[in-house]
């Protein structure tokens, strides 16, 4: 139940026993517990105690919502001057990817190419939450300290690009759809040393109830 809830249940109490004391014939009574219920009653009136209140049971709830949702960014929800949550996450679950999560790395389909997420068990070529994204071939070039690409045959060179940096391993397209406001709730770290420079993009962390987690 939200605090501002219990709240209002104990001022409508308190207003009640209130009644209760002037409509009394007891004196004593009545000196020695007016004055407390009235300060009582004035604190929980007060407008910013219940903001305060409010923004309490906005806290719980986003805390709530976290647990639900780990993919939520700061720009997905907001205190507003009220003290109210606001927040913007799915309504309805995503659907299962079925069996075509995996497809063919280097399909030709600029659709397709906006939203799929290439990965490699060393190389990982995209990240919502990284500055060190790399989500088109001359960005992986760039990273992996090979010349842009600037042919028009896309496909075939982030082909080669890939298959270089991950020196005979397995290569994996994910396929992730991610609602507008959210992140795919993973996160990739870049690697190097003194001896061998750059090391490449590694997958670091995925959200067990994030998308990519899914």
């Amino acid at each position: 139940m939200p605090l501002s809830t219990d709240i209002s249940t104990a001022l409508h109490l308190l207003e009640h026993v209130q009644e209760r004391v002037e409509d009394c014939d007891d004196p004593k009574l009545q000196m020695h517990t007016t004055q407390d219920i009235r300060s009582l009653i004035s604190l929980l009136e007060d407008p910013v105690f219940r903001s305060i209140v409010t923004i309490q049971d906005s806290l719980i709830e986003l805390n709530t919502q976290l647990g639900q949702h780990p993919s939520i960014i700061p720009g997905d929800f907001d205190i507003n001057i009220s003290g109210q949550l606001e927040l913007s996450v799915p309504t309805t679950p995503l659907q299962a990817l079925g069996s075509n999560v995996y497809q063919d790395l280097y399909q030709d389909s600029s659709e397709i190419e906006d939203q799929r997420v290439p990965v490699a068990p060393l190389v990982h070529s995209s990240s919502e939450d990284t500055s060190n994204q790399v989500t088109s071939p001359s960005l992986a070039s760039e990273v992996m300290g090979m010349p842009p690409i600037t042919t028009t045959t896309y496909a075939n060179e982030f082909k080669k690009v890939i298959e270089a940096a991950a020196r005979g391993r397995q290569i994996f397209t994910v396929q992730l759809y991610k609602p507008e406001g959210t992140s795919l709730g993973f996160s990739v770290v870049g690697l190097r040393t003194k001896d061998k420079g750059e090391l490449g993009i590694f997958l670091q962390e995925i959200q067990p109830n994030g998308i990519a987690g899914w």
